[in-house]
This record gives C-alpha cells, sequence and structure tokens, in this order.
C-alpha cells in the first residue's frame, strides 16, 4: 500500500532523483504527493534488490508517454518493469528482455458507466458487457479498462492506440485474452492484487509463468 507513516516516506523520499522530487511536489494534495514518493521509492528498492544495487543510485529514462525504463548509465541489464496504482494500491510488473505492461483499478460503480464504455471501448466489448448480469457489471468494466491500459503500457504508445481499435475479454466468468486487433504474440493475464481491486500484465514473447508477491513495506536500507 501506498499510505505510509512519515519516517517510511522521508526514507523512500531520499532515494528519489532531483526530477522525482521535483514531480512530487507538483501535486496539489500532500495525499497524492505522498503516494507518488512512495510509489517511485518502492520501485526503486525493487529494481535495486533486483539488480544489487543502492536504489539511490540508479538512474531512470522515460518514454515518449511517461513509461520509466532504466537509463543506459545503469549497464546493459536486460531488466524490464513497469507499475501501476490505485487508490492508495501499488502493483509492480519486472521481466528481462521483454516489453510488459500493468494496471490496476479499484473497481468504482460511479465510474463504470455505458456512456464511457461507449466512448472507449470497442464494439465487441460494450456487447459483451451490456450481456454481463448487473451485479458484475462494474467488474465487467474495469475488466476490460484495465487490460486495454495493460496493453497501452506494454507498447509504450499511450493512446496513439485508439482504446477501440483492440478488443479484449471481459466477463469474470472467462479467461482473459485478446479478442483482436494485436499481434499473436502479446500475451495478456488477469489477476486480483486486493479485495475490491482487479488487474492486468500484458508482455510480448513466449507465454511464461507469473511469480505474484506483496510487499507491505520495503526499509530504505541502501542494500
Amino acid at each position: 500500500m501506498l499510505d505510509r507513516e512519515p519516517r517510511d516516506l522521508l526514507q523512500l523520499e531520499a532515494t528519489l532523483s532531483r526530477e522525482e522530487k521535483a514531480r512530487a511536489n507538483r501535486f496539489h494534495f500532500q495525499r497524492d504527493k505522498n503516494r507518488f514518493i512512495s510509489a517511485r521509492g518502492v520501485l526503486r528498492e525493487l529494481v535495486g534488490g533486483y539488480l544489487r544495487r543502492t536504489a539511490a543510485d540508479l538512474e531512470f529514462s522515460y518514454g515518449p508517454q511517461g513509461k520509466p525504463f532504466l537509463s543506459p548509465a545503469n549497464g546493459s541489464t536486460g531488466l524490464c518493469f513497469n507499475l501501476s496504482h490505485s487508490s492508495g494500491l501499488a502493483v509492480y510488473a519486472f521481466a528481462t528482455e521483454r516489453n510488459l505492461g500493468i494496471d490496476v483499478e479499484l473497481v468504482r460503480p460511479d465510474y463504470a458507466e455505458e456512456d464511457i464504455a461507449r466512448r472507449y471501448f470497442a464494439a465487441q466489448e460494450v456487447d459483451d458487457l451490456q450481456s454481463l448480469p448487473p451485479k458484475i457489471r462494474d467488474q465487467g468494466f474495469f475488466n476490460c479498462w484495465t487490460r486495454k491500459e495493460a496493453y497501452l503500457k506494454a507498447r509504450g504508445m499511450g493512446l496513439r492506440i485508439p482504446l477501440d481499435s483492440f478488443a479484449v475479454s471481459l466477463s469474470p466468468d472467462r479467461p482473459a485474452q485478446f479478442l483482436g486487433g494485436v499481434e499473436p504474440c502479446w500475451n495478456l493475464v488477469a489477476y486480483r492484487p486486493a479485495e475490491g481491486y482487479v488487474g492486468a500484465v500484458v508482455y510480448d514473447g513466449a507465454p511464461s509463468s507469473i511469480d505474484y508477491f506483496s510487499v507491505d513495506l520495503i526499509e530504505s536500507s541502501g542494500s
């Protein structure tokens, strides 16, 4: 979770770059600033753990749509990663030599509106959403949203790829899969990171198993 004690936030903030600290200071609300610090600080701790490097020494670069990746200054590591957060929960994905994206959303009934679906979803997805029983329609909406967002993040192109140009399954009773509009090299996996949340991971290459683990708190120990 991203909501942490002040002492933990100070430890995580100390690992951030000057640019990351400047971004944190641009948030209007303190809660949003703290969550950004927590999300980026934990990312640094996790990446540092994989590479056996000090978190504060890592250098990140950013793609045209803001997707972070390791700067060449860190050496040739092959480590790829992505992160997402929603309503205080952060999730991270790591792999080697793959393009990947991850997304998580809190299921919010007030947001899962048919007008939004018609605006952004493919026609098949809208039809599938309307066919769901009302009691699981909200989850179906966010299943679709996270799966599409994870794909956009894996591609690193943001909304330059129209959301209605490809389709995904969204029913809670069906496996997560692409239904059309993407190349066969892309894999889609759905997961439930916490009660009330839905998430998705997209990666390219040969299908692979995914290991899941949770991190309640990462202390900035410098190792």
